[in-house]
């Protein structure tokens, strides 16, 4: 892409960011100015926060999170599928599955349920021994503030919606991951907004704790930009920093792991800008790298927070038909399998803060058509077979 995208590319791409991490999104410029108070809501940003420590999700069985994002089929002929993929999550020796809960799928009306679909996810997974990070997104119609000026018109309605999961599926969902993507504008009722996020993860947390004291809540993984347009999106780590100043801190205690997604184009994942480039397009700013998660971790370090992190996408495309992907025709199968090792071994020699790491994707490839921009982004072919990725990842040591 050239370093000056139109606005209207802009958009374009940043859509295509929805449905995956790592899309090419081309920075206006370095993330060095601070965020605009349209982008941050309010001018509330008063310092650094006295955010409490938490707890290790992963402890509990004192394996760090090896997830992938899969596909789910909720539907009633959906068994077989589930268990294939089952079967490929525990065959490469992870623990972990990351799929998605639509709030507007499962609550259409106020206090109108139809968790149908996902209770018969939910009792396949749970009785496979593989856990569940559940992320929870796309606010249903009836819940948005109908004047635009928030996400929400009352925000104690995702509070009730969270309580209804965490009361449903205690024990058999193990984390949640409030929203998606929250620095884009399509993904927060058209503007980026910090205190609604704020406000939404804070009741989010307190709905899903009420009913069950132990669940694992995440900060939802903000995508990886350089873009800085409220009318669009906000970079991830000015969006970060200011989260962490908004208020004194306010919201940030309501969360027990910072989820982050990483980008990587086509860059090997020891690379880095400035201080170690990758070579060609997709190398100029810090977004377009896997190290981006260190920046990511540096905020919670300068706000004394030692609360872990888990990675819940990263990836490598190869060759990818859709726009914004461009980078994929750089990356050979046999690229893919390192680099997703490769960064494996980064989280687990150098990375002590970093316990869970969800790889895009698993087995869109089942279900996407060959141009479709998730497909090859999968490590199992749309037969179930294994790419070199799969292999690779099922051969790498695991603690």
């Amino acid at each position: 892409m050239k370093r000056n995208v139109s606005i209207a590319a802009q958009v374009i791409v940043i859509v295509m960011l929805m449905a995956a991490c790592g899309g090419g999104v081309k920075p206006e410029q370095s993330p060095s100015p601070a965020p605009s108070s349209q982008v941050s809501a309010t001018s509330a940003d008063t310092g650094a926060s006295n955010t409490p420590v938490g707890e290790d999700p992963a402890a509990d069985d004192h394996r760090f999170a090896y997830g992938f994002n899969v596909y789910a089929r909720g539907d009633a002929d959906g068994a077989s599928f589930n268990q294939q993929t089952i079967q490929m999550v525990k065959g490469a020796g992870f623990n972990w599955v990351r799929i998605p809960i639509h709030w507007s799928d499962v609550e259409r009306a106020k206090d109108h349920w139809d968790p149908l679909p996902l209770d018969r996810i939910v009792e396949q997974y749970g009785g496979s021994g593989v856990k569940i990070l559940a992320t929870v997104s796309k606010e249903p119609e009836w819940a948005r503030d109908p004047s635009g000026q928030h996400l929400l018109r009352d925000f104690q309605d995702f509070a009730g919606f969270m309580h209804f999961l965490a009361e449903r599926y205690k024990g058999k969902i193990h984390a949640y991951e409030i929203w998606n993507e929250e620095n884009l504008a399509t993904n927060m009722g058209g503007a980026v907004r910090i205190e609604d996020y704020g406000r939404l993860l804070e009741a989010g947390y307190q709905g899903a704790k009420q009913a069950d004291p132990n669940i694992t809540i995440a900060f939802g993984g903000l995508t990886p930009t350089g873009v800085n347009d409220p009318a669009i999106a906000m970079d991830d780590l000015q969006y970060l920093q200011a989260f962490y100043n908004y208020a004194g801190g306010a919201y940030t205690k309501n969360f027990d792991v910072l989820g982050i997604h990483v980008s990587s184009t086509h860059n090997p994942p020891d690379k880095m800008y400035p201080d170690n480039p990758g070579t060609g397009e997709w190398t100029d700013h810090p977004s377009f790298y896997f190290r981006r998660g260190e920046q990511l971790h540096q905020v919670m370090v300068e706000h004394g927070d030692t609360r872990p992190v888990w990675i819940t996408e990263f990836g490598w495309t190869t060759n990818n038909g859709a726009p914004g992907y461009e980078y994929g025709a750089l990356n050979t199968e046999q690229d893919q399998a390192d680099y997703l090792a490769g960064a494996f071994e980064i989280a687990r020699t150098s990375w002590p803060w970093t316990t869970g790491m969800f790889v895009w994707n698993l087995n869109y490839s089942v279900v996407s058509p060959p141009d479709d921009e998730k497909f090859p982004w999968s490590v199992i072919n749309p037969d179930w077979s294994a790419r070199p990725s799969y292999d690779r990842l099922k051969a790498m040591p695991k603690s």
